[in-house]
């Protein structure tokens, strides 16, 4: 496990009193999901933190620009959608340096996303060293590759509780994020919860 091993250097949760939670969406940006989350996000009157990959940011500037625009936060999730502890500590580092530099010119990153969920504690060390803090999370949706499914939201909500970090994805076939993000907010918004970003939460 993870967790035991890089305690305290990877976020999973964030004790609080506050009724709130952070909502992440790991992939982005995509132009097939990204405008429909932004409108489900500003119609609950809600913010999340987007992990994008690099060489989809730099693809699609106006979707970071409106991201940011909106109130919400950007995460470094890599250059590219592949596994973090697959590549070497130098060229994870170069990964780490593209991506900041395409995101920073949209607002501040203070975070990091590893690829497929499991950094080394090299890996870690490498983010910490570029100014970033690993989070995973301790809500995921698993069900339509991690974007969720028309009935996802009925399960989750219920392990939604304050100071958990919710992980969900986007992306061409991950359509359902919109709607599993709808249901979710709607679901906890009636237990007086609210979805904010990482940093809000922190």
């Amino acid at each position: 496990m993870i967790e035991p091993v890089l305690r305290g250097r990877v976020l999973f949760f964030v004790p609080t009193r506050s009724p709130r939670f952070a909502l992440t969406v790991d992939d982005g940006p995509d132009p097939a999901t990204t405008p429909a989350l932004l409108d489900v996000l500003r119609r609950h009157g809600a913010h999340a933190t987007f992990f994008l990959i690099g060489e989809r940011a730099a693809a699609h500037p106006e979707l970071v620009a409106r991201i940011a625009r909106e109130g919400h936060e950007i995460g470094n999730h890599t250059w590219r959608d592949r596994p973090t502890w697959r590549l070497g500590p130098d060229e994870f580092r170069d990964d780490l340096r593209a991506t900041q530099r395409v995101l920073v010119t949209h607002g501040p990153v203070r975070w990091f996303r590893p690829g497929s969920g499991w950094p080394t504690a090299r890996h870690v060390t490498v983010a910490e060293e570029e100014g970033l803090r690993c989070v995973l999370g301790s809500a995921v949706a698993i069900a339509g590759a991690g974007a969720g499914t028309a009935t996802s939201a009925a399960w989750l909500a219920p392990v939604v509780r304050r100071g958990t970090v919710v992980v969900l994805h986007e992306g061409p076939r991950r359509s359902g994020v919109a709607a599993t993000v709808d249901g979710l907010l709607e679901r906890t918004a009636r237990r007086g919860l609210a979805a904010v970003t990482l940093s809000a939460l922190t």
